[in-house]
């Protein structure tokens, strides 16, 4: 993340140079003075109202527009690069991150206008949040809501929900924010809808078990995989032979040989020669339908 966007003065400052405005106009449309306004780029303090009709004016979230450096780190690691990008979402107007506040001493939270578009329903309170929860996963936020109370920093939290008939995965980052009294008195965060991703999982665990169940049958050295070389399962650790020498060789394979791997599944099966290895190939489909192919050669072909 660019140094850009670290504060709350650095990210008024540029969204004034996207939108092409001036501190006068924004003093203008506010009715207050332009030392305010030029305050505010410089890090200064603004009050709730203030806050209110400048994330309004600007048409960005008020959350994202004061909090944001909260909800970002480098530290962190590579998995958590939705709060390191935060910034750069809302500065392309992303209309997928709902963003939230919770303000532990009143009780009151705030969740961004596209809330029900991720979570189905509107949420007004923590009691509508939880709502969407069964005991376990509300047990889950809970303690993970104390563990941000007492210990600060910024969590990632996986929790899933239903409405509408159907389960959806959130993926949910939030920090902890210290008040005056240097305790933490409201909690923040990022939430995106990562059911698409959750049921890919779910379905490659699926699929995976569902061809181990037919390696248990086989004798010869037998890969199943992707049609973009990837293993799914195999059977090579029986047969003492190195499954990153395979993935590998099948990697290239699927990058050289792209047009006829597309044409085995088309028919069904074939045979391709590469690095001097005649393989024979079969195409098959899961109880789900979904596309695998099959790979069986002698071991000494790998050795």
């Amino acid at each position: 993340m660019s140094k850009a966007a670290e504060t709350f003065g650095d990210r008024l400052i540029t969204l004034l140079k996207k939108k092409k405005l001036s501190q006068r106009k924004v003093s203008e449309a506010l009715g207050i003075s332009r030392t305010a306004v030029n305050k505010w780029t410089k890090g200064g303090m603004i009050d709730e109202n203030n806050l209110d009709r400048l994330a309004q004016f600007l048409q960005v979230d008020k959350i994202w527009l004061k909090y944001g450096e909260y909800l970002s780190s480098e530290k962190e690691e590579p998995s958590l690069t939705l709060g390191r990008h935060i910034n750069d979402f809302y500065l392309h107007e992303s209309t997928e991150i709902v963003t939230w506040e919770w303000d532990i001493v009143t009780g009151e939270v705030f969740y961004s206008d596209n809330v029900e578009q991720v979570y189905g329903i509107p949420i007004r309170s923590n009691h509508d949040f939880l709502s969407l929860m069964n005991e376990e996963s509300r047990d889950k936020m809970l303690l993970e809501y104390e563990k941000i109370i007492q210990q600060g920093g910024a969590h990632e939290i996986d929790f899933k929900i239903y409405q509408n008939g159907e389960y959806r995965w959130i993926r949910s980052r939030a920090a902890g924010i210290k008040g005056h009294n240097n305790k933490v008195t409201k909690i923040v965060g990022i939430s995106l809808d990562n059911t698409e991703r959750k049921r890919d999982e779910i379905a490659l665990k699926q699929q995976k078990s569902f061809l181990s169940f037919l390696l248990k049958n086989q004798t010869a050295l037998t890969v199943f995989m992707d049609c973009k070389g990837e293993v799914l399962v195999s059977n090579c650790n029986d047969k003492k032979i190195s499954f990153l020498k395979i993935q590998s060789y099948l990697y290239q394979l699927a990058m050289e040989k792209e047009t006829a791997l597309k044409e085995i599944c088309e028919k069904g099966s074939g045979v391709i020669e590469f690095q001097g290895k005649r393989l024979a190939l079969q195409a098959g489909r899961d109880y789900a339908d979904r596309l695998f192919l099959m790979l069986q050669t002698d071991s000494d072909e790998f050795c």
